[in-house]
């Protein structure tokens, strides 16, 4: 029994497809059938448009008065407050009678009088008969000198100026006498410019020597004129020349359309939230008011334990002990008088003047005029560079050759159509056998020699299926 298969299975491209019930009968006549799974399962409501959420904009108020009851006034029921005991502890009593000392330690160790031990002198030590007279280094070099004893700071009795009348000089000014000396003179040279009466000579060798000759023309170096080239512009390039595109269709948009699917129906805007959560009044919640401050009666009492305990007793500065190390100058004149001063003395020292070169003598001989440069560098003619640039000139080439490998050794074949194509025609392999009630055309393959059967082989068909295509 030949396989049957509708044209879903024989299309090898997947661009066909079965019609599914494609035509349906009403009283005779056969019209497009308009029965969908969507059209038949799902009905179209009426949209409603959907209520705002948003609560209006009023003050949230009732008409009930307040009540101050809450949870904490109702459960809760003030009681009076006493204060906490305290428990006293009993006073200090002395037991009557005398306390016992004896201790078991005093019992069972008593006091017992022992003899200091001895000393052991053994009989064998060796001693000198004589007198060891022995003196470290220490003791000979260092003696021990009486040095007092030594006074301590204790609290200073009231300063008492000497009786002895100041002398006022120190060292210094016992040793170092001053002198009456003039001051000394700065050694920096004077800031003012050194002026001469002499008129200024503003004769160089330069201006004696070197004659001021007329200079020859510059040298212009004449410019090449353009010459344009004689070929016209080509603006056709390889690419343009060879390559002319391949003709074709433009691809054209599945874009969908972009207009706004617009429905006359109301919008339902019922929902879940809406049906089943109402809104109900609100009631401002209650603020206790706190009890206004009132001040105790009668005086306070400020006294503390330890105002009355700790009273302040005046305090006394404590006297400094250490000693007094002002010192009184006389105020006699200074002598500035040092050893630097009067020995070291100002010198006269004499400013060195630079050394003046002799005279300028010119020389003899006549000037030439002539430089190393001249005299030695001759002038050559100089060839211009030639240019590198290429010609503007078009390049010409001969006929482009377009003989590529692919195209050499790649020889075009021959595409077989999908079998799918060409069914109820000539070239079909399939014949057409029934249609069935899901809009489905089953067609069977067409058998025509062994050759074909030997394709079919070729093309996948077992071994074990050609008894059963030869009986179909």
């Amino acid at each position: 029994m030949v396989a049957k298969k509708c044209i879903c299975e024989i299309c090898v491209c997947g661009r066909h497809r079965c019609p599914h019930r494609p035509h349906v009968s009403f009283g005779g006549n056969d019209k497009p059938c308009m029965l969908t799974e969507y059209a038949t399962t799902y009905h179209q409501h009426p949209i409603h448009p959907r209520q705002s959420c948003k609560p209006t904009m009023r003050a949230v108020d009732s008409d009930a008065p307040i009540e101050d009851k809450t949870t904490n006034r109702v459960d809760y029921v003030r009681h009076p407050v006493e204060r906490p005991y305290h428990h006293a502890p009993d006073a200090y009593k002395k037991p009557a009678g005398e306390h016992d000392l004896m201790t078991s330690y005093t019992k069972d160790y008593p006091e017992k009088r022992v003899d200091p031990a001895k000393a052991i002198r053994h009989d064998g030590q060796r001693q000198v008969q004589s007198k060891f007279e022995g003196e470290p280094t220490y003791t000979s070099d260092y003696r021990n000198w009486d040095m007092g004893k030594p006074t301590r700071f204790g609290p200073q009795s009231a300063w008492e100026p000497p009786k002895d009348k100041f002398e006022g000089q120190s060292t210094f000014t016992r040793d170092y006498r001053r002198y009456n000396e003039p001051p000394r003179q700065p050694l920096r040279p004077h800031d003012g410019a050194v002026m001469s009466d002499t008129p200024f000579d503003g004769t160089t060798g330069y201006r004696e020597e070197y004659i001021r000759h007329p200079l020859g023309a510059r040298f212009v170096k004449e410019r090449e004129t353009y010459k344009p080239t004689g070929v016209p512009m080509d603006g056709l390039t390889t690419f343009t020349r060879d390559f002319r595109g391949q003709p074709g269709e433009l691809t054209k948009s599945f874009k969908p359309n972009g207009q706004a699917a617009i429905s006359d129906a109301p919008f339902e805007d019922g929902t879940t939230f809406k049906n089943d959560y109402r809104k109900w009044p609100a009631e401002r919640p209650y603020h206790h008011m706190p009890d206004q401050y009132r001040k105790p009666e009668g005086d306070m009492d400020m006294n503390t334990t330890n105002r009355i305990t700790y009273k302040q007793h005046p305090l006394q500065r404590h006297a400094a002990i250490k000693p007094s190390c002002g010192r009184v100058m006389d105020a006699g004149q200074f002598e500035g008088i040092t050893n630097y001063t009067s020995d070291f003395k100002p010198w006269e020292i004499n400013r060195v003047h630079p050394t003046m070169r002799p005279e300028y003598q010119p020389n003899d001989a006549p000037f030439q005029g002539i430089s190393t440069q001249k005299a030695h560098f001759i002038q050559h003619p100089v060839n211009l560079t030639h240019s590198f640039k290429p010609a503007n000139a078009a390049m010409a080439s001969g006929p482009f050759d377009d003989g590529t490998m692919y195209r050499m050794e790649y020889v075009p074949k021959a595409t077989e159509p999908c079998p799918a194509a060409v069914l109820e025609t000539a070239r079909s392999k399939f014949t057409y056998v029934e249609q069935d009630t899901r809009g489905h055309k089953l067609y069977k393959p067409v058998f025509t020699s062994v050759t074909h059967l030997n394709g079919q082989i070729n093309r996948g068909v077992s071994p074990q299926q050609l008894p059963q295509l030869a009986v179909a």
